[in-house]
């Protein structure tokens, strides 16, 4: 089986958050889609490793922040690549309430959601999420997950779905 086909499937890449105890929480996800336009549903991908995970399953909300392709690589390494179980990702990123959830100033739009269902594999956790507000707060060219690795030359952290060990 030749794994790298999967590559070939689109992503974007996205900081999905969610409330810890009133405390803003959030990582980096690439697996993130629409499923109806009519009551508004979408679904994102989570390893259930993720310290976010946790906190959508205990709050049943989530947002997803869409990130740009001039979205400063710090952003990604502090939410792709640390635990908020260690660390305050928040501080020192300028950030506001949209949607009752916590939403990264700089990103590109965001969608608030509340959880409706949830599919488990294993690995991963698919949540369901009726939207219940959402926003385009830029004009700026969303990221895809291509655009991360080709260009950028970001890696997939462990936790992704996409991750190959090296």
């Amino acid at each position: 089986m030749d794994i790298t086909a999967l590559f070939n499937l689109s992503y974007g890449v996205y900081v999905v958050t969610a409330w810890n105890q009133g405390e803003a929480t959030g990582c980096v996800v690439n697996s993130a889609m629409q499923i109806t336009a009519t009551n508004p549903t979408v679904a994102i991908s989570m390893n259930r490793d993720n310290f976010t995970h946790g906190c959508i399953t205990e709050t049943g909300f989530f947002a997803i922040n869409v990130l740009s392709e001039d979205t400063d690589p710090v952003i990604i390494g502090k939410f792709g690549y640390q635990s908020g179980k260690n660390f305050k990702k928040f501080e020192s990123t300028d950030w506001s309430v949209k949607g009752n959830l916590p939403v990264l100033s700089s990103a590109q739009s965001f969608i608030a959601c509340r959880v409706i269902d949830k599919m488990e594999t294993s690995t991963h956790t698919v949540f369901l999420g009726e939207v219940v507000d959402c926003q385009s707060l830029s004009k700026k060219t969303p990221m895809t997950y291509s655009y991360y690795h080709k260009v950028i030359k970001g890696k997939a952290p462990k936790n992704a779905p996409t991750y190959i060990e090296e």
